[in-house]
């Protein structure tokens, strides 16, 4: 009789492996870019080729270079990342894979090295956070995900004050706070509404937008009030006016083959037609909003999805799966 064969133990070698024996792999699939000014930015990104679905953040106080080595110090997650948003300078607030909020600070260690220390967490979504807007006041900030859930946090306590479960049917795609509003947000879905939402309200939500396909992003105008963008799984830009009293879409464009990720309008109230834009693909784009979306920039240097994009002083910078992250200069930059 022949002796036994041993199963495959891979799965079992695995299991028992501490943090520490797991072989490194590099999170290059960065997902998102924030800069809050010349001294303080942060990466995230997520490791997706290996058995281990984990994450990193790197902090920068040095925005004139996105080279991972050169970032002042970085953490690594237990899970992906996919959202962020800033508190202070030195503090912000990541969602992660798990339904978890996480808070870090910088903070410095007896022998004066700096490092990113976890300030709070909580774990109060039932799958992924998809995304995060913070309130005008930053004392607040909301979250949705595929639980079709959205919670509005009190970031001081990091307690969920206000639950909305099955906000939306389906997969929560977007959340953005109202500028310059501690109480107003809209929030786009896979069930193929957006919301404009009032939590002071006792029903709080408002369709403004219903289409065929899932809606995939929403922005807000910082320059022009109640104007907000909102991007479709088509590929279609659509410019809604969401006034309470006249909920009005004014433009739409479908300009693009692939869903539209991430909408972000230029801050600087010169530019305040600028409408910067990434789909599933390799492109970053930036239209122009008052002439029929005419293309002002387009840009192919990545390789891979783009998934995050930030304007500062006038610039925007992209992020992609291809561990790069980029400056686009509208000024010297061909269409």
């Amino acid at each position: 009789m022949e002796p036994l064969i041993e199963p495959n133990l891979n799965a079992d070698v695995y299991r028992n492996m501490t943090a520490a024996d797991r072989p490194l792999v590099p999170d290059k699939h960065l997902q998102f870019i924030l800069i809050y000014d010349e001294k303080s930015a942060i990466l995230g990104g997520s490791n997706m080729t290996d058995r281990y679905w984990s994450g990193t953040i790197w902090y920068y106080n040095d925005i004139s270079d996105f080279d991972r080595e050169k970032a002042f110090v970085a953490k690594k997650t237990e899970s992906g990342v996919c959202a962020a948003v800033y508190l202070e300078s030195d503090k912000f607030i990541i969602g992660e894979d798990t339904g978890a909020l996480t808070i870090f600070d910088i903070s410095t260690e007896p022998d004066g090295v700096k490092e990113l220390q976890c300030a709070a967490y909580a774990c109060l979504h039932d799958s992924s956070l998809l995304t995060l807007s913070a309130f005008a006041d930053k004392k607040k900030v909301v979250s949705g995900g595929m639980d079709c859930c959205i919670k509005v946090w009190d970031v001081t306590e990091l307690m969920v004050t206000q639950s909305f479960d099955y906000a939306h049917i389906d997969t929560v795609t977007c959340v953005d706070v109202k500028p310059k509003s501690n109480t107003e947000f809209a929030s786009t879905s896979s069930d193929c509404e957006a919301l404009l939402w009032d939590i002071r309200q006792i029903k709080p939500a408002q369709s403004i937008l219903k289409r065929d396909v899932g809606l995939t992003a929403v922005s807000w105008n910082p320059n022009i009030e109640n104007f907000l963008a909102i991007g479709t799984d088509n590929g279609e830009v659509v410019i809604v006016d969401a006034r309470r009293s006249d909920i009005e879409v004014l433009r739409e464009l479908s300009a693009f083959t692939r869903p539209v990720h991430k909408l972000l309008f230029n801050p600087n109230a010169e530019k305040l037609e600028e409408l910067a834009v990434c789909c599933d693909n390799t492109s970053v784009e930036v239209l122009d909003i008052n002439s029929q979306f005419s293309p002002i920039y387009k840009d192919n240097r990545h390789t891979d999805f783009v998934r995050g994009l930030t304007w500062f002083n006038n610039y925007l910078y992209s992020c992609s799966w291809d561990n790069t992250a980029l400056k686009h200069t509208m000024d010297f930059e061909d269409i």
